[in-house]
């Protein structure tokens, strides 16, 4: 047996080169390249192998821990799973900074994998710079905290353990069903350490991502049931769109007449212009796939997890007390939700299955022209809400009223006054969607904007929408945008983001000029957490701590005037071009303008307050107090436990 010594990080770094990934016949390199950001508990153990021999991996300067981990989740998102980078950081800080990314990478199911480094295995200088000590338990490390949000979790307190420890890394990184992120803990002197390790272990291995169909029982009471089913619905969810099972779904609704609608993670595995797309379902979906729900007789969930958005809170999908529901997905733990009929399966080879039998069958739904209809109000009442100005008219009855019920006069004559601008949310979506490429790829994560976009955005353009809402992770907008760049560069790529998630983490802007790395971040800025602000107001709650006001003294509450920030000059010091526009005339010559620069660029839009879109027809359990002095949290709670009690329980 031959055998070559290198220390733990150079066997790490010639390890991640031999990785492969094969897919319907297509052989790739899995590992593109690694984020670091180097501090002493791993500049000279990984750091050297990176430095001496990083092989084609290429190394990317990361800004913040948990930054760069999101740009390796939306790189990752963008090769639909299938190329990864890795990332890299010190002990203490810059490892718990990473834990936020393996939550969000593990909610999404996108492969992550990180080396935090450790503190030392012999101990013999603890505490070590940045060690954090647990008295009654020697062996816990910051490193531990990714334990509750990783995959697979491991610490290599001896050099031989790397073997198992990243062959296992790798199984569950490209596991279909349980991916997320992967944690390889890496003490700082271990990394260094040598052993002699067999050349097998570096042999090149080609990880096969099967396409494994479901058992012919479950397709046969799949069959079953969509069979006695008049009007089915489907939902398309991200399982859809890592499978690249879009034009399968199609061919299948066609076939059988089934609307679709589609999840988050699921939007633009198929084009917005199908004849039977009735877009997105649930909290944050609009009109028509909620009203078909109504009467839908059987959900056909493929590739989705049922989260409480999709789901209405179990309240919107279960208006009809006698629907089932059909769970195709790879993945039994997520087919086993709402007494699911199961069929566990890849989404494509699946549907293909099912779709042979119903059609042998002469199978078709009993739809007539409700489908159409449904989305033809919808097409109006969409364009009518992207339409939507302001002019300068006031507000109020005979004047502007904004699309949100818990607006005031106040809040929008203080914006007005204190900031200047009149955009509508719902208009810069639009006049945004008008003038990119249709081709380009957006970016958002948290606030009102993933509203706003699901309900709101078309694109006929495969894998453009990447939104982060599985943990809805404030912050993931401007780093998620990096990593599609870098996954597309030959696409213009755009982060969409709010001024609190632009403040929340915008630290991977100087990556994205380092790396020539065209990215447009668009400020939607209305000076508040605008959409926290419209859940309390519209529960009863003040608005308290949500918008971003001055402490008026006489008061002693953050109730002054808005505090404005120009967010142009935050992205100049970065090196971006900034644009700047406070109305729809303005936003829009941003856009056009940011589209001829060859450099990343920022447009500081100021967006009027409570102008998203507005729910359709459904509901989002959140806790709302059951015994307040306020006539309108009463108000609230009552409305809350009249939707419980027509909600499913599990």
């Amino acid at each position: 047996m031959s055998k070559t010594k290198m220390t733990v990080g150079q066997a790490v770094v010639k390890f991640l080169n031999q990785q492969y990934i094969e897919f319907d016949g297509v052989e790739q390199p899995f590992v593109d390249g690694i984020f670091t950001i180097f501090g002493h508990g791993m500049v000279v153990g990984l750091g050297q192998a990176l430095d001496e021999d990083p092989g084609r991996l290429r190394v990317y300067q990361g800004r913040n821990e948990q930054g760069m981990a999101h740009a390796a989740i939306s790189y990752a998102k963008q090769h639909n799973r299938r190329k990864i980078i890795a990332c890299s950081s010190s002990i203490g800080p810059g490892a718990a900074n990473m834990v936020t990314a393996a939550l969000t990478a593990s909610i999404n199911h996108i492969p992550l994998l990180l080396f935090p480094s450790d503190s030392f295995a012999t101990r013999q200088p603890d505490p070590v710079l940045q060690q954090m000590e647990v008295s009654h338990d020697l062996s816990i490390t910051a490193s531990d905290c990714f334990k509750p949000v990783a995959k697979y979790w491991d610490r290599i307190s001896r050099p031989e353990q790397l073997m198992p420890a990243l062959i296992n890394a790798f199984r569950v990184l490209t596991d279909t069903a349980d991916c997320g992120a992967v944690c390889i803990s890496l003490p700082q002197d271990v990394q260094g350490e040598s052993f002699e390790y067999p050349d097998y272990f570096f042999q090149k291995r080609v990880h096969h991502i099967s396409r494994r169909g479901a058992d012919a029982y479950e397709v046969e009471k799949a069959v079953e049931l969509i069979k006695s089913a008049k009007k089915p619905i489907l939902i398309s969810g991200g399982g859809v769109r890592y499978s690249e099972a879009g034009e399968t779904v199609m061919k299948f609704a066609s076939e059988f007449n089934i609307p679709v609608s589609q999840t988050q993670a699921g939007h633009s595995a198929l084009p917005d212009s199908f004849e039977l797309s009735v877009g997105g379902i649930g909290v944050t979906g609009g009109l028509a796939a909620n009203a078909l729900c109504k009467d839908a007789d059987l959900v056909i969930g493929v590739g989705t997890r049922f989260n409480d958005f999709v789901t209405g809170s179990k309240w919107v999908l279960f208006r009809n007390p006698d629907i089932k529901v059909l769970a195709i997905n790879t993945s039994e733990f997520h087919a086993e939700k709402l007494d699911a009929t199961r069929c566990v399966g890849d989404a494509k080879v699946t549907l293909e299955q099912i779709y042979d039998a119903l059609k042998a069958d002469g199978y078709k739904s009993g739809y007539t022209n409700e489908i159409q209809e449904i989305r033809e109000v919808w097409e109006k009442e969409r364009l009518s809400v992207l339409g939507v100005q302001y002019h300068g008219e006031g507000f109020g009855e005979g004047k502007f009223v904004p699309c949100v019920p818990s607006w005031t006069e106040k809040i929008m004559n203080d914006f007005v006054n204190d900031i200047g601008g009149t955009i509508t949310e719902s208009n810069a979506v639009g006049i945004l969607r008008e003038e990119i490429d249709d081709d380009a790829i957006v970016v958002a994560a948290a606030g009102s904007l993933p509203a706003d976009l699901e309900r709101l955005w078309v694109t006929d353009a495969k894998d453009t929408y990447n939104m982060e809402y599985g943990a809805s992770c404030m912050g993931y907008e401007i780093a998620g945008a990096l990593g599609s760049k870098l996954a597309a560069p030959e696409q213009e790529v755009y982060a969409l983001v709010g001024d609190g998630s632009f403040m929340m983490l915008n630290s991977e802007i100087p990556t994205a000029i380092q790396e020539n790395a065209k990215i447009t971040v668009v400020v939607f800025d209305n000076t508040a957490f605008g959409c926290i602000n419209n859940l309390q107001m519209g529960n009863g709650v003040g608005s308290l701590a949500t918008e971003m006001r001055h402490r008026n003294e006489e008061t002693g509450k953050l109730d002054g005037k808005y505090c404005y920030t120009d967010f142009g000059k935050v992205g100049e010091g970065y090196g971006m071009k900034a644009f700047y526009a406070k109305t729809p005339e303005e936003f829009r010559k941003a856009v056009q303008d940011a589209k001829k620069e060859t450099g990343s660029c920022i447009i500081d839009a100021k967006v009027l307050p409570k102008t998203m879109a507005e729910g359709y027809e459904s509901w989002w359990h959140i806790g709302v107090a059951s015994t307040s002095k306020s006539e309108k949290v009463q108000e609230a709670r009552k409305r809350l436990d009249q939707y419980l009690s027509e909600a499913r329980m599990y």
